[in-house]
């Protein structure tokens, strides 16, 4: 049985969004030239909006989201369905932000791959299960800098809530060894990072067709 991912309760001054923080280093991982992009789970739609792409289209499995956020673009394809199921194309790039956890993984990774375009990258920004020693290591350095950077967001007016109360919240994640070992198989090659503030990331470039 999987166990639950810990949620760390600060006060309510002190909360601030992880995914913003990350964002701004996964559009640094950007190629410098993408025609097509996919966003998947893309929620609110901030980081689809923030791709530098000819085009773009964001899929999430909430209707509530896809609604509120194609209310504030227009230049985004904005698809309300299952990314395992719902017919898409493949793209240059395909990103996914605090996402992956909710799916299974290894058919979610899977998926994930078969979007991404010969010679296209994949870039994932994920939620993991503090598990093993290593993790709890992690923890001291972790627990202590949440809260730091909480005081001074909320000391410069900068914090606010971590996610949106309408968005899906799901506590459960893979393990880092889970994911390694799934993208060993998936996505052989991928580069995999251990992030503070409870993130992974994953940067893959899909082989070229010869």
């Amino acid at each position: 049985m999987r166990r639950k991912q810990r949620k760390l309760q600060l006060p309510e001054k002190l909360r601030w969004n992880h995914n913003e923080w990350y964002r701004r280093w996964l559009l640094r991982q950007l190629p410098s030239r993408v025609e097509s992009a996919l966003d998947v789970g893309c929620g609110l739609g901030d980081l689809a909006r923030s791709l530098k792409a000819d085009r773009v289209t964001a899929i999430d499995a909430s209707a509530r989201m896809i609604e509120r956020a194609s209310a504030t673009s227009d230049r985004i394809t904005w698809i309300h369905g299952n990314v395992l199921t719902h017919d898409l194309g493949r793209y240059d790039l395909v990103t996914a932000e605090a996402s992956l956890h909710h799916l299974p993984l290894r058919e979610g990774l899977t998926r994930l791959a078969e979007l991404t375009k010969p010679g296209g990258t994949l870039i994932i920004i994920g939620l993991y299960l503090t598990a093993t020693p290593a993790d709890m290591a992690m923890e001291l350095v972790t627990l202590p800098a949440n809260a730091v950077v909480g005081l001074a967001k909320a000391i410069n007016g900068t914090g606010g809530k971590p996610h949106d109360t309408e968005m899906p919240m799901v506590m459960t994640a893979p393990t880092l060894p889970e994911i390694r070992a799934a993208a060993a198989e998936i996505v052989p090659g991928a580069r995999i990072r251990r992030h503070l503030f409870w993130r992974y990331s994953l940067v893959w470039r899909a082989p070229e067709v010869h």
